[in-house]
């Protein structure tokens, strides 16, 4: 199961409470303008993580002077609890895809424990399936899908070992 937008905003909200139009901007930043989601759908899941208790509005403090009219978004204890099984929990018919969106949110939202775990669970997703591909005897057709699919696995390999070394330095040098 992809993670849904609803669980995205609960990850990106770990880190600080912070508004829906912060939370947009953040989506747009962390998956670029083919991941791009309108501000509409960021308000309507914030409305329904607000209905379900993962998350409550500050309408009391403003985010910022300039900003008087949004409300800060925080966490519940419910959130934190979803939030961290949905960041750590590698399904295992994810895609690629699935799992570098979710090590990139992991990459800047989750705790040194939960990123460790995430990418545990995801290297040994990763080894199954190429172990699992090497033992296919395949056809002409079959025998190059399998190769570009191990290709792309090697890589998504070496991504993930990647990973903590560029948490480390995101965390010496925020942007």
């Amino acid at each position: 199961m992809a993670l849904s937008l609803e669980d995205v905003l609960l990850i990106m909200l770990h880190a600080r409470p912070t508004t829906a139009f912060d939370l947009h901007a953040r989506h747009q930043q962390t998956f670029g303008h083919q991941g791009a989601v309108g501000l509409g759908r960021v308000l309507a899941a914030v409305n329904r993580l607000r209905r379900t208790g993962h998350l409550v509005e500050d309408r009391a403090a403003a985010a910022s002077t300039r900003t008087a009219n949004r409300t800060l978004l925080t966490l519940t204890e419910a959130g934190r609890r979803r939030q961290r099984t949905r960041l750590v929990t590698v399904e295992p018919a994810a895609t690629p895809d699935e799992i570098v969106a979710q090590g990139l949110l992991a990459l800047e939202a989750a705790e040194p424990a939960d990123f460790d775990e995430f990418t545990h669970r995801a290297l040994a997703l990763l080894r199954l399936r190429q172990g699992e591909r090497a033992a296919v005897p395949p056809s002409a057709i079959e025998a190059a899908r399998v190769s570009f699919d191990q290709e792309v696995l090697r890589a998504l390999v070496v991504w993930l070992h990647q990973l903590p070394a560029q948490r480390t330095a995101l965390q010496r040098h925020p942007a």
